[in-house]
């Protein structure tokens, strides 16, 4: 049947105006899941290292290398998977990166000294890099735009809970099994997983229109959704953003198109901000805590589960708080408030009950904020670009983060001072609140609202597909 005369059925106003459902529910748990066990696989370094630094009697600022290595392979990764998802579907590429980074964290163990530690932690953090992008895109193309913020950060509540089994594992599992039992759980976890996911999480409905909107499959997946659909297969199943033409702009050169480029150039300094100081505290904290602030690791487990645990509500809330009043409006207060508490740990006793209740409120505005930020990056571009968009931005967050253990290892080896290490994280954390101030005001004044972006793709302007 030729496309022209196929009846029409507009795939954008069915999964928006769908009633949340026993398929939503088991996609969002597997997404949680899946970024929970990324989570935990990325941060656990950072998490066991004072065991490792003395198992192998080696400095802590020695391994100022592995967190670099680390960010580079999500940077080189990300430049990779965000087109191959795009092209190839963003389920395929998470079972691929699950896989792969499965093998490499069960070969850290094998590691003896950080040169060995580096280069595996570098292969791994390439197939890290799959994993967020692809979690996000589809749980931004599953949710009814009602709720998509919200959707979409309650799947990162995953990746904010993967810090919170990485401390428990830091209490519970390296004082009687060593640093290694930590990456035998990471390698288990993504392989456990992985049967659940191939057998019960979809492909994107809203990628599969705008690859094929004659899909068969298609069909059958709305189908499962709504089993009162009555569908033949012999429909073009359509979105909001046209299918692809032969010969179209890649989503890579679509980023610098006149209508998002303004827009992708703020989005990439807030990720820049934000994962400079993010993996800054992440990979140095506990070590800042023990070794400079003299803090117990005792205390300091706990410490870093009351900031993981606060950081899980505030993901969980922040989609919320988007959907309700708006990106352009909440993102930047969250970062600024983040940056007063970051300020805050520079000034007060850690081993006070006021840095607990600091600790929780940096937990809750830090993580929400990129979770917010993950949710506005996804919302800002539309399904034929949407993985390559947030994996590049997330990429140019990686140069930042790449920067921040470099930074937080510098000052550890020179004249470690815990006033001057949290003054210094504060500074670019309220620089990304500028960005995303400017990124709203750019909203307001160029489209009458700062929270839904305008494109403009192949010369035609359209909605971002939300």
């Amino acid at each position: 049947m030729d496309q022209i005369d196929r009846p029409v059925f507009d795939v954008d106003a069915f999964l928006d105006n769908l009633k949340i459902g026993r398929n939503h529910v088991i996609i969002i748990g597997l997404l949680i899941l899946t970024m929970l066990i990324d989570g935990y696989d990325l941060f656990v370094v950072g998490l066991v290292l004072p065991a490792i630094s003395r198992d192998w009697g080696v400095a802590p600022s020695a391994f100022t290398s592995v967190f670099v290595a680390q960010q580079f392979g999500i940077l080189v990764g990300v430049a990779f998977f965000g087109p191959f998802a795009d092209r190839y579907g963003r389920r395929t590429t998470l079972l691929i990166c699950l896989i792969c980074f499965a093998i490499c964290t069960y070969f850290v163990t094998w590691t003896g000294t950080p040169a060995e530690l580096t280069a595996l932690r570098f292969v791994s953090a390439i197939f890290f890099s799959g994993v967020i992008p692809n979690c996000v895109a589809l749980a931004s193309e599953i949710a009814p735009k009602r709720m998509r913020a919200t959707m979409i950060t309650i799947v990162f509540c995953g990746y904010t809970g993967g810090s919170f089994v990485g401390a428990t594992a830091l209490a519970f599992i390296v004082e009687p099994f060593g640093w290694e039992g930590a990456f035998y759980l990471g390698a288990i976890l993504p392989l456990a997983v992985l049967p659940l996911l191939y057998f019960f999480l979809p492909e994107s409905i809203r990628f599969r229109a705008t690859r094929d909107p004659t899909d068969p499959r298609i069909a059958r997946a709305l189908q499962r959704m709504d089993k009162s659909l009555r569908l033949t297969g012999d429909e073009r199943f359509e979105v909001q953003e046209p299918a692809r033409k032969k010969g179209a702009r890649g989503p890579v050169t679509a980023l610098f198109q006149a209508g998002l480029l303004p827009l992708t150039l703020m989005v990439w300094a807030a990720y820049f901000m934000a994962f400079l100081v993010n993996q800054m505290l992440n990979n140095w904290n506990t070590t800042i805590l023990n070794h400079v602030a003299g803090i117990p690791l005792g205390h300091v487990a706990l410490l870093l589960s009351l900031k993981t645990f606060s950081g899980i509500v505030g993901t969980a809330s922040v989609g919320f708080i988007m959907d309700r009043f708006g990106a352009g409006r909440t993102l930047p207060f969250f970062y600024i408030v983040s940056a007063v508490m970051i300020s805050a740990l520079a000034f007060i006793d850690l081993g006070s009950t006021t840095a607990l209740i600091v600790f929780v409120l940096l937990g809750y505005f830090t993580n929400s904020g990129l979770a917010g930020l993950n949710a506005q990056a996804a919302m800002t571009y539309p399904p034929r670009m949407r993985v390559t968009g947030i994996a590049w931005g997330s990429g140019v967050g990686r140069i930042g983060g790449m920067l921040g253990p470099i930074f937080g290892g510098a000052l550890l080896a020179g004249a470690p001072d815990v006033t001057i290490i949290y003054i210094c994280a504060a500074v670019p954390e309220l620089f990304a609140g500028v960005a995303l101030y400017m990124l709203g005001w750019f909203g307001l004044r160029h489209r009458g609202d700062p929270d839904e972006p305008a494109v403009i793709l192949d010369g035609t302007m359209v909605k971002s597909a939300r």
